[in-house]
């Protein structure tokens, strides 16, 4: 069974109409044949489809059910990722979407690696929807950036916002207080310099560890994330 994302204006009169990539993918990659099931996400509905054409790269789905999007974790988190090499910048999105992520903030911290342009950022959202798909998300996460701090900071206000530094004496499940929606801002391979910890700090943030361990920086917004949407 396929999952996919469509607009509103795919949807008529009982039918889904699919095309442009999503379309290719269905048809071409994964051969989708008249007769097979599908579901089509869309404005925070989960719609169950029915193909009943497959035509070059563009597919048609029957509506045969309809649902609200039941997949999302009742606890929100938001990342704010210092900007890491792009393989490892583009699986912190992969698995970020898996684990439930709801949007990623690419920070431009002092010691990242690499100035990637905002023209990367089409290429993070692609990773974002495809992983979403594979996850069978109810939603895409946003993916914004890069930005400096201070500005995706903005971005976290009103949320709990903790910072990810391993030499904090505060591990994070003990700032779990069940805020309905958290921040996490994770520094690149050198960490955060003192200058941003201050900046974190004096927007409230939280410094937390995730234990003894030292993780890479692809790997530990992962763990924190998957701890985090797990909360009530």
């Amino acid at each position: 069974m396929f999952w996919t994302f469509v607009d509103a204006s795919q949807i008529s009169e009982g039918r889904i109409r699919i095309d442009g990539s999503q379309g290719h993918h269905l048809a071409r990659v994964l051969r989708v044949r008249p007769g097979e099931g599908g579901v089509a996400v869309c404005g925070g509905r989960e719609y169950e489809l029915e193909v009943v054409e497959v035509e070059g790269e563009r597919v048609v789905g029957r509506v045969i059910g309809e649902r609200p999007a039941g997949s999302e974790a009742s606890t929100s988190v938001m990342l704010l990722q210092a900007v890491l090499p792009n393989p490892d910048f583009d699986a912190v999105i992969e698995a970020g979407t898996a684990v439930g992520i709801r949007g990623f903030v690419a920070v431009q911290a002092s010691r990242s690696i690499g100035r990637p342009a905002a023209s990367r950022r089409p290429r993070w959202k692609a990773i974002a929807q495809s992983a979403s798909e594979q996850s069978h998300r109810g939603e895409v996460p946003e993916v914004a950036g890069p930005m400096v701090l201070p500005a995706a900071l903005d971005r976290a206000a009103g949320t709990r916002l903790l910072a990810l530094e391993p030499t904090a004496s505060l591990p994070l499940l003990r700032a779990v207080d069940g805020s309905p929606a958290y921040s996490i801002a994770v520094g690149p391979e050198g960490g955060w310099t003192e200058d941003e910890l201050t900046a974190l700090r004096a927007r409230g943030a939280v410094e937390v560890n995730l234990g003894p361990r030292i993780l890479r920086a692809r790997l530990a917004p992962i763990v924190a994330a998957a701890i985090l949407v797990q909360q009530r």
